[in-house]
């Protein structure tokens, strides 16, 4: 219940936040259909450069091409209207600089702050006809000479003074940081981005304790497996935050998804071994062959698995030497898991002599495995006469024990078995020949 308040509280947090950088648009659209009293109070005369973007463009959307060009004169004559009061200032302004006055010239200080502020009403007047532009070429209109005009008069090669016009590009961008449709609805979107980033990644974090911490109560499943979901899950809940983000920042999201798809083929065709030895990776997690910690000979090698991925698998070899081998190979050949059971039985191997008793040894032996304390009770000790060697009787002696104390048992039995003959003076014959030399061929050998 703690997780859920949290969640709760986190995506009220990012829809609110949400809500408020799409609050104006929506507000706008309203305004579009019906006149408020506060829109009433506004005098006719209000300069049009202070009508908002996201305004106009809901104005302009039921527009027809024939109303668009309309819109685009009467934007066009608005702003040569600027332009042409901010070209007399700007003569203005030559004409006093060329009469020699300072710089601290009051006359001349107050023309440049009237000129900044005119060039700002420019740059308000040309982002809001690029809109009317933009709307108009979705509509099949024809703006190539009006965007001729518009780069050709905003040229910053046309200005009289570099100083007025640095200034005016600093008072738009403070204009533009404070209304409501240009850094305010940035700072809205962009606190409601990583709102949602950070909600996606707590529930990811959520989701992946749930899913692992129930696949480990299941048997079956594999370490990899488990980490494989673990990291998959967690990938794909937070690219779904970041998607979400990118678009709550107005980013096109069909287009990525294009390019990405078109990416991830020319990767696939390049990468043609490792997308196999993803495959295998894949199969031997299914399957589950060997596990982390197991003991096992694949592709030749045996040894530890210490690591596993979807692409190899680490061996820590007896000499503590590791060994990466790709999944491709380890698939494709045999398997074999000396640690895959709980339980094994250890093959032990003594070889007697021919003159000792077979029943004697066979009793010490069943004697020796069964007081071993690892050895397990319950399973049968099966011991045989396996083999009549050159120059031995070969006794196997088969125990079982489980698969962690295999090498234990293997190592004291053998040790025990040992001491154990010599106690009862039963040998263990080492290899030997006999040679039989015939005396006629030996005196002709001599001769």
């Amino acid at each position: 219940m703690k997780w859920f308040y949290r969640i709760s509280l986190l995506v009220g947090v990012g829809l609110a936040a949400h809500a408020g950088a799409v609050e104006q648009g929506d507000a706008l659209a309203q305004a579009g259909g019906r006149q408020g009293p506060a829109e009433a109070e506004v005098p006719a005369a209000v300069d049009p450069a202070l009508v908002s973007v996201e305004r106009l463009r809901v104005e302009l959307r039921p527009l027809s091409k024939d109303e668009l060009e309309e819109k685009l004169k009467h934007w066009l004559g608005r702003l040569r209207e600027q332009l042409d009061q901010s070209s007399r200032e700007a003569l203005q302004l030559s004409a006093l600089k060329a009469q020699a006055a300072g710089p601290d010239a009051p006359e001349l200080v107050q023309l440049k702050e009237r000129l900044a502020e005119m060039g700002a009403r420019e740059f308000a007047l040309a982002k809001r006809l690029r809109v009317v532009m933009e709307s108009l070429r979705e509509k099949g209109g024809d703006v190539a000479e009006t965007e001729a005009y518009l780069n050709a008069v905003m040229d910053a090669k046309n200005d009289v003074d570099s100083e007025v016009r640095m200034k005016s590009m600093v008072q738009s961008w403070r204009e533009w940081l404070v209304s409501d449709d240009g850094g305010m609805l940035l700072v809205r979107k962009l606190v409601a981005a990583l709102v949602v980033v950070l909600v996606f990644w707590l529930i990811s974090k959520i989701i992946r304790r749930i899913v692992v911490g129930r696949l480990k109560g299941f048997r079956g499943t594999s370490v990899m497996l488990r980490k494989f979901v673990d990291r998959t899950i967690g990938w794909l809940v937070l690219a779904l935050g970041v998607l979400l983000a990118l678009s709550i920042l107005g980013v096109g999201i069909a287009p990525l998804l294009a390019a990405m798809g078109a990416g991830g083929f020319i990767i696939g065709f390049a990468l043609q071994e490792t997308l196999a030895n993803f495959a295998s990776g894949l199969m031997i997690m299914v399957y589950r062959p060997f596990d982390e910690d197991d003991f096992v000979t694949v592709a030749g090698v045996t040894g530890k698995v210490e690591r596993m991925s979807l692409v190899s698998t680490t061996l820590l070899t007896v000499d503590n030497t590791e060994l990466v081998i790709p999944n491709k190979k380890a698939w494709g050949e045999t398997i074999q898991n000396f640690t895959g059971k709980d339980l094994r039985r250890v093959d032990l191997v003594f070889g007697i002599g021919y003159g000792d008793d077979i029943e004697k040894a066979t009793e010490v032996l069943r004697t020796v495995a069964s007081a071993h304390e690892l050895v397990l009770p319950d399973k049968e000790i099966a011991i045989v006469v396996g083999a009549l060697g050159d120059s031995s009787v070969n006794l196997y002696c088969r125990p079982w024990t489980k698969t962690v104390d295999y090498w234990t048992v293997y190592w004291d039995l053998t040790r025990q078995v040992k001491e154990a003959f010599d106690r009862e003076g039963i040998s263990i014959p080492f290899p030997q020949r006999e040679v039989h030399v015939r005396e006629g061929a030996a005196l002709e050998a001599g001769s």
